[in-house]
């Protein structure tokens, strides 16, 4: 049955091979979408280069370069399926990709479902890099369920949400995911959060069997730009506990992860280094660096935003009308506006 839209937000020319390339797997869908819907979110030349490739896709504007949360709040107002569904423009997807997420979430009480990112290595993978850190590159890590399981929120760039969610509790948050000009995420979780809190009967799974291949480029293969993720990691944390105060224990699974994974993360490297693998001294050590950037943003952050506004904003749920979205200021990324704001980023990638 063909009742999903799949929204494909983009925002850079340079990535337009990378992009082609996830327009042509979501053509080979052994289950086809009802349509694709391409965001451009304020590039000038992907319009252009768009309308001569002569797919048969949904074109939509930003106007400006709005970031990624408005970016797919757009696309919510084109989309005309029962169910929503978001690939990142640098991945590629399976066959079964999509038949898998709609069987998920078509299933009672699940009110979205993310499948498994497996990185797509320019080269070889860096040695360095502990699995468990996976997730700065946009890709599922060591640490994560292997089988299907129920989680608190799903992965915004491999994911599909019942359409009726969007129009129940709104759109994603503005001042929350990627920019042109940060590294900054979690508006998917802060989405899920809230869907969870209006409604608790509802759930969300982790569905391995929908796998996508994320590109993993090699500016991104660097300690640098993984550090500068976990940093601006902290920081949407430290906006996501506020904009969800008193919903539930929202941290807990980041609290899990530090307790348990990167502790069985860090005993395992140091006990192979003992042995005579001095990579996985580096690895143990990038991996504590990493963790210390998080938590030392977060609590700036954090503090920061304990003294500049009182609790949790209130958010309405948006009206899904184009004119409206597209008429709305995007978030300020410069300086110290924004607490989920980071540095620019090294390759321009979300």
């Amino acid at each position: 049955m063909r009742d999903v839209s799949v929204i494909v937000c983009t925002h850079r020319a340079e990535r337009w091979p990378w992009l082609t390339e996830c327009l042509e797997s979501l053509k080979q869908q052994s289950e086809a979408p009802l349509e694709v819907i391409v965001v451009v979110d304020g590039d000038p030349q992907l319009p252009s280069l768009l309308a001569a490739r002569g797919g048969d896709e949904v074109v939509c504007e930003t106007g400006r370069p709005s970031g990624l949360s408005i970016a797919r709040n757009v696309g919510l107002t084109a989309a005309r399926g029962r169910y929503i569904a978001f690939l990142d423009d640098d991945a590629i997807a399976d066959v079964d990709w999509l038949r898998e997420l709609r069987n998920a979430v078509s299933e009672p009480g699940i009110a979205g479902a993310s499948g498994l990112s497996e990185p797509l290595w320019e080269g070889v993978a860096p040695r360095w890099l502990p699995g468990e850190l996976y997730w700065s590159l946009g890709c599922s890590y060591v640490g994560m369920a292997t089988q299907r399981a129920e989680v608190r929120n799903v992965f915004g760039g491999c994911a599909c949400f019942d359409r009726s969610l969007f129009e129940r509790f709104g759109g994603f948050h503005p001042d929350l995911g990627r920019g042109h000009h940060n590294l900054a995420g979690c508006e998917e979780t802060e989405f899920c959060v809230r869907v969870l809190h209006a409604d608790p009967g509802l759930r969300f799974l982790h569905e391995p069997a929908a796998v996508i291949h994320h590109r993993v480029p090699k500016s991104r293969q660097r300690v640098r730009y993984v550090l500068r993720r976990c940093l601006a990691e902290g920081r949407s944390k430290a906006v996501f506990r506020v904009e969800t105060a008193g919903f539930m224990d929202s941290l807990e699974r980041e609290r899990t992860y530090v307790t348990k994974t990167v502790t069985a993360a860090l005993r395992r490297e140091l006990g192979a280094s003992v042995r005579g693998d001095l990579v996985a001294l580096e690895r143990a050590g990038v991996l504590l660096t990493a963790v210390l950037c998080s938590a030392t943003t977060f609590l700036m952050a954090g503090l920061r935003l304990r003294y500049s506004k009182k609790g949790r904003t209130d958010w309405v749920p948006l009206v899904l009308d184009p004119l409206v979205l597209v008429s709305h200021e995007p978030p300020d990324v410069t300086g110290e506006q924004s607490a989920a704001s980071s540095s620019e980023t090294i390759d321009g990638s979300r």
